[in-house]
């Protein structure tokens, strides 16, 4: 995730070396549904039956278990959905077409180099671990325009780095979805280096907002979703932080901790976005924070608030569309994907969201998620890392443009 001041928050997660980030997927199924019905598999999320795999519209790819597959089963027949399962065991699957060469990131073979005393760019070639990020976020914090700070600590006590990227200083930049942080450091390195980028802009990315989390999808769980919190009186962990921000908290949300939405027992019950919520607050403690953007994976989406269909349209609605039609006609230009701009109420309910919480509570004028590549899988090939990196730049530039036009003509 990233603010500017104007600001842009980018929200993404960090990755360890991993043994075996599938195993918790054994017995996992993937059901195919031959209809849509949109309240029936909300309802399954809901109540945490379901992990809904497609985010570009109503889902019909679920990821089901086998502790909940006779129930899930159930449901469906009872609402008269037909399906097919299209993968038998997502594990085996996983690792029978595994797109990411973990062998290289746990020998040192990738082509590019980032280690304790060399990490002078993000890698574009690979996914990076958490030790990596932490290097070349180290490495970066030497650069005049440039000031990285802990705003926090996650439920298992690593840090939560924030970038500080300076408009002055050129006299002389949610957790399986590796994409996210991947291209948050891009911008990190492309705006701190570049100095026509973010001209006049405060610029503050938060690179890793999850980290347990994305540890977890290198360990255990490729398609772990949220944070590691140990839920009382539950045999299920972690919480959804893009569901647990104190705007229409709760609803759309599941109050099952198995749920992968489970929203908390609160709204900020978690370290996370505790330590998000209060940087934010900080750097609009005088009312200059323009911008919001969180950073996810997947779907090709520029999304703004507000997540519960049931309330009034958010401020300024007209102006984050058109802003976003510049960002996603931008995008476009660079390899041809397409962006689609549209309210996130425009699909099932999904409040105590970032993007909401920025615009109702902090009264920013723009407000967004990003979902980034591709449309089908957050499992995606690290030769997407790229050029899905290129595309946002460009589209955040002409962002930047739009924003604080006069600074880019001096």
């Amino acid at each position: 995730m990233c603010w500017q001041q104007v600001g842009v928050f980018l929200l993404a997660v960090v990755t360890s070396v991993a043994s075996d980030n599938y195993r918790e997927l054994t017995g996992n199924q993937v059901w195919k549904l031959n209809q849509e019905d949109e309240a029936t598999v909300q309802q399954l999320v809901v109540d945490g039956l379901v992990d809904p795999l497609d985010h570009s519209g109503p889902s019909t790819s679920l990821r089901v278990t086998p502790e909940t597959a006779g129930l899930v089963k159930e449901v469906l027949d009872q609402a008269g959905i037909t399906y097919q399962v299209i993968v038998q065991d997502l594990a085996r699957y996983l690792r029978d077409n595994d797109v990411t060469p973990l062998v290289q990131v746990r020998f040192g073979l990738t082509a590019q180099t980032c280690t304790s005393l060399n990490c002078s760019a993000p890698l574009t070639d690979n996914y990076m671990t958490f030790e990596q990020m932490e290097y070349y976020l180290a490495q970066l914090n030497s650069h005049p325009r440039v000031s990285v700070s802990s705003i926090g600590k996650s439920i298992e006590g690593r840090d939560i780095w924030m970038v500080h990227i300076n408009r002055s200083g050129c006299e002389g930049i949610h957790a399986r979805e590796w994409i996210s942080p991947a291209v948050t450091l891009q911008i990190i390195h492309n705006i701190t280096h570049d100095c026509s980028m973010g001209r006049g802009l405060e610029v503050y990315v938060v690179p890793m907002a999850n980290p347990d989390g994305y540890v977890h999808t290198w360990t255990n769980n490729r398609l772990w979703r949220k944070n590691r919190r140990n839920n009382p009186d539950s045999s299920c962990d972690g919480v959804d932080l893009n569901r647990n921000w104190d705007f229409d908290y709760g609803v759309g949300a599941s109050p099952n901790p198995c749920g992968e939405t489970y929203r908390g027992t609160s709204a900020f019950s978690e370290p996370e976005t505790q330590a998000l919520r209060d940087a934010m607050l900080q750097v609009n403690s005088t009312g200059t924070l323009q911008m919001v953007m969180a950073v996810h994976s997947y779907g090709q989406l520029l999304l703004f608030p507000y997540g519960n269909p049931a309330s009034n349209p958010a401020p300024q609605t007209e102006e984050m569309k058109q802003l976003g039609i510049i960002f996603a006609n931008t995008v476009k230009t660079v390899h041809g994907k397409n962006y689609v701009v549209k309210s996130s109420g425009s699909f099932s309910p999904a409040s105590g969201a970032t993007d909401d919480w920025a615009k109702g509570v902090l009264k920013t004028t723009y407000s967004y998620t990003l979902e980034l590549r591709d449309k089908s899988s957050f499992v995606l090939d690290p030769d997407e890392i790229l050029p899905t990196g290129q595309e946002v730049l460009e589209g955040l530039n002409m962002v930047f443009l739009a924003l604080a036009p006069e600074k880019y003509t001096q």
